[in-house]
């Protein structure tokens, strides 16, 4: 192409092991000659299957500190200027296998850039970083699922069960500013679906739902556990809670939802996907459209987002 290129590869070596003193490098005494294979040193100028292979049959019959070694060289040719740079791992036989090609990898990327940055003037621009937010559909509304993540991490607990306990920050105890940052994400992602109103489910969905409903100008719908002495018509629809560990039924008054409403379901957990499915049910059955849903956080070990693969809509 006759544009500056930049080429890599990385090389893997076994050290010799040979054995000393009448004994095997496991301390055994040898009987016959020594497996001249198993002593050899061994050198591969590229990463593959072939690494995995080697190091499974030599690991048995070496000491836990024999050296491998990966290697990984990046060169830079423009037609004129020529770069080299180099990155090495020594690793114990014992922990080697080809992921460790991403450490001397990185040195090497690491140390090249450095070079080409003294050598050719390289800045870092930072508009690119704002255009690769751009094109991926990333805001700066986005720190607001870094904020949410810190607190899960520090402050969350795992019960059994894979119940996730956030009841210090979104719960019994409500962090109004983080809910506010995550409303105003999750409404930037659903404006373009134009919901006419936001069904959630009581109580906990409503931490999320209502800052949501603010940003997005629409009204907020949610299903009640209990039935209320003031809904004598209503939809039902029935789901598991691995929370209670019962089956519960969702209820929502018929005067709530019209047909012509866009409905964007909002909930603060995705699990195993049974309230939101219970929730698109309804909707279903009341001859609304359902637009999306929109959750806090999502168990990614679950199959919440497959169970709703089936509605059609957008699960972000």
């Amino acid at each position: 192409t006759g544009l500056p290129c930049i080429a890599s590869r990385t090389s893997f070596e076994v050290e010799p092991e040979l054995a000393r003193g009448g004994v095997d490098t496991r301390g055994a005494p040898l009987r016959g000659r020594v497996n001249q294979r198993a002593v050899s040193g061994y050198r591969f100028n590229d990463i593959g299957d072939h690494v995995e292979y080697i190091v499974e049959a030599l690991t048995p019959l070496s000491e836990p500190t024999r050296v491998t070694r990966f290697r990984s060289c990046l060169c830079y040719y423009d037609g004129d200027v020529e770069i080299f740079e180099y990155g090495e791992l020594d690793c114990d036989i014992y922990f080697a296998n080809s992921l460790r090609t991403f450490i001397p990898m990185s040195i090497a990327i690491d140390d090249i850039c450095k070079t080409l940055q003294l050598t050719v003037g390289l800045e870092f621009q930072k508009w690119m970083k704002k255009m690769m937010q751009e094109a991926l559909g990333e805001s700066e509304t986005s720190k607001a699922r870094l904020n949410l993540r810190d607190r899960v991490l520090k402050e969350g607990r795992v019960l059994p069960n894979d119940i996730i306990d956030v009841s210090d920050f979104m719960d019994s105890k409500i962090d109004v500013n983080l809910m506010d940052e995550c409303a105003s994400d999750l409404a930037t992602r659903f404006a373009e679906y134009k919901p006419t109103k936001i069904l959630t489910v009581a109580t906990t969905g409503l931490v999320i739902a209502i800052p949501m409903a603010k940003y997005l100008q629409v009204p907020v719908v949610y299903a009640r556990k209990e039935r209320s002495i003031v809904m004598s018509d209503t939809w039902q629809a029935s789901y598991s809670s691995k929370t209670m560990g019962t089956n519960r039924v969702l209820l929502v008054s018929k005067r709530h939802i019209d047909e012509d409403d866009r409905i964007l379901i909002v909930d603060d957990f995705l699990s195993s996907g049974s309230s939101q499915e219970a929730l698109l049910r309804i909707v279903a059955e009341s001859g609304a459209t359902a637009v999306g849903v929109g959750v806090l956080m999502e168990k990614a070990y679950d199959a919440g987002r497959q169970a709703l693969t089936g509605f059609n809509v957008a699960v972000k």
